[in-house]
């Protein structure tokens, strides 16, 4: 019925930081929304169909949460992403091997909300299926 997640919508404070954050990341605006002739949101592409949009809410508080927990960007190459992040001065934590037996680092953006990237293994219960015992 479906066929992928088609994109993650935030709410950001401050539009134009976080265009400037996730285009660190290489993401690429697609178009942006206006209302009355201001820029309010915009959709950007992290690779070929697939998004994320967001919506500035200069009202927001310090801390948001829409009640999504996270979204994950699945990577080839953790080592490769990692470079990059660290040369465009992008903050994020240690890489795990989870206990799904997959490669993962976490960052935040300038709202706080965070975001996964992983990197499959051949031995990634994505792939094997089963059960897992949560280790956090």
């Amino acid at each position: 019925m479906f066929k992928r997640i088609a994109h993650v919508c935030l709410n950001v404070r401050d539009l134009q930081r976080s265009v400037d954050f996730y285009g660190k990341l290489g993401f690429a605006t697609k178009f942006t929304f206006t209302r009355e002739g201001a820029p309010f949101g915009a959709y950007l592409e992290i690779a070929d169909g697939n998004y994320v949009e967001m919506f500035e809410d200069r009202n927001l508080g310090e801390v948001v949460n829409t009640g999504i927990a996270h979204f994950c960007l699945e990577t080839d190459d953790m080592d490769a992403v990692m470079a990059t992040l660290k040369s465009r001065g992008v903050p994020f934590t240690e890489k795990k091997l989870g206990c799904d037996n997959t490669y993962q680092i976490w960052l935040a953006d300038p709202d706080g909300n965070k975001f996964e990237v992983h990197q499959y293994t051949k031995a990634s219960t994505q792939y094997t299926g089963g059960v897992i015992e949560a280790d956090w």
